[in-house]
């Protein structure tokens, strides 16, 4: 196996961060939003209220897209890493620790994914608080 051919997912995710850097902080501005809507009382009718909701099922949509893109670049690495790790002794330690980074690098995608998913759900609280005012 090419062991070029199983980094290549690698370069692709400093642009995959970015993209998860710049969704991220604008999600983190919708809920900052939001909080200041229940501090104010809006009601949900609001359309301002009705956008913001909107807006953050399409973030967390984006970002639970994002993470998954991460989660296959870095499971593509690694199953790439293996093969080449099974077929080329010389270089085991190395493309055993690069996998192993590539293995945290999925856990860390799957955790962003839930965390990105029960940012929503507090969202949706906050939505119902401004229901029953």
């Amino acid at each position: 196996m090419d062991t070029g051919a199983w980094l290549t997912p690698l370069v692709l995710l400093p642009g995959v961060a970015l993209l998860v850097l710049s969704t991220s902080a604008r999600y983190g501005q919708i809920h900052q939003e939001f909080h200041h809507l229940v501090a104010e009382k809006v009601r949900r009718e609001d359309l301002h209220a009705r956008s913001l909701m909107h807006r953050a099922i399409l973030f967390r949509n984006a970002l639970v897209g994002l993470y998954t893109s991460v989660a296959s670049l870095a499971l593509g690495s690694m199953v790439g890493g293996l093969a080449s790790l099974l077929l080329a002794e010389s270089v085991w330690f190395v493309q055993g620790l690069t996998v192993l980074g590539v293995l945290a690098l999925g856990y860390s995608a799957v955790q962003l994914v839930r965390e990105s998913l029960l940012s929503l759900h507090v969202l949706r609280r906050h939505w119902e608080q401004l229901e029953g005012e």
